[in-house]
């Protein structure tokens, strides 16, 4: 039996398909179209650590089953993390935009309420 292949974290995020899990590495690329989920939960965290969403998610048995049939090797959990572009940033800046419509419209609804009350009293 071979010893399980480490990856740094780098090497983890340059992989196309590959996640991690608990501290273990596993490529998910070959079952991206089977998720019941949808193919893009999963490619929205390739090449990162998606621990806490797995398990937020509460996968069943058979799930963990299949997660260990992808298994890969182990992640260097002192290796200097990755943090990807399109995380945080991007995300909270983009999520903000739509909030701000809603505002600017919100309050045009109301100056346009407040100006028929006044012209119509």
């Amino acid at each position: 039996m071979s010893a399980a292949k480490i990856f740094t974290y780098k090497e983890v995020a340059e992989a196309n398909g590959h996640v991690i899990i608990n501290d273990k590495v596993y490529d998910v690329s070959e079952f991206v179209n089977e998720h019941p989920g949808g193919d893009e939960i999963i490619i929205e965290f390739f090449g990162q650590d998606c621990t806490q969403d797995f398990e937020d998610i509460g996968h069943s048995p058979d799930a963990q089953k299949t997660l260990q049939k992808l298994y890969v090797g182990d992640v260097d959990t002192t290796s200097e993390k990755i943090v990807k572009e399109n995380d945080a940033s991007t995300q909270s800046s983009s999520e903000q935009q739509p909030d701000f419509k809603k505002l600017v419209a919100l309050l045009i609804i109301v100056a346009a309420f407040l100006l028929y009350k006044n012209y119509s009293a």
